[in-house]
């Protein structure tokens, strides 16, 4: 018996010895591979294994539908991306669309919203501002052609300092319409001719 507790006390101690022995790395790889994220971050925060327990943590609370927590917590782990998505599409099935574009923009929910949004100021006539908020939207690029073709139109009557400044207005404003692609080809045709003009002689 007593051999059996001597051997015990002598496996103890050398496990202890292992562990006091073990790199901060090993040790944090071995919480890592128990499961133990929470450890992992909390003793080793500095590791480079912290990331990716930080990265499991986020995807366990996703799972659980903590979205809101997640974004908060960690915001720089792949599954932020996945709960910002998912906010976002709550908020869409909301209808809070302004709400969502200001709070998600660049995910695919704001992406259907800013369409919602822009159709219902197409629809209200309010073209200038589909134009200035949703320009890349499809009721975006609507308003730039008709808008774009109207501020094209004037500048066949104007004169040519203030058609190259208007031309250059048209380009800017209404970028990807017809009528900035009518605008550039004009603008190419001026300094074309203007290259062709002979240059006045010099009185002798």
């Amino acid at each position: 018996m007593k051999r059996i507790i001597s051997f015990v006390m002598l496996f103890a101690v050398v496990a202890m010895l292992v562990i006091a022995c073990a790199t901060p790395e090993q040790r944090a790889q071995k919480l890592f591979d128990e499961g133990k994220y929470e450890e992992v971050v909390a003793k080793f925060p500095n590791l480079p294994i912290a990331q990716n327990a930080k990265a499991k943590i986020a995807e366990r609370m996703c799972e659980e539908g903590k979205y809101e927590e997640v974004v908060e917590a960690y915001g720089e782990t792949p599954a932020a991306m996945v709960a910002r998505n998912m906010l976002a599409e709550k908020l869409f099935e909301e209808e809070k669309y302004d709400e969502l574009c200001q709070t998600y923009p660049r995910t695919p929910a704001a992406a259907k919203a800013e369409n919602i949004l822009a159709e219902k100021l197409y629809e209200e006539g309010k073209l200038d501002e589909v134009i200035a908020k949703y320009p890349n939207t499809l009721s975006g690029v609507k308003a730039k052609n008709e808008r774009g073709k109207e501020a094209y139109d004037k500048t066949k009557k104007m004169k040519k300092s203030q058609k190259e400044k208007a031309l250059r207005d048209i380009i800017r404003i209404y970028a990807g319409s017809g009528a900035a692609r009518m605008a550039q080809q004009d603008l190419a045709e001026i300094a074309k001719k203007s290259q062709k003009l002979p240059t006045p002689a010099k009185k002798k």
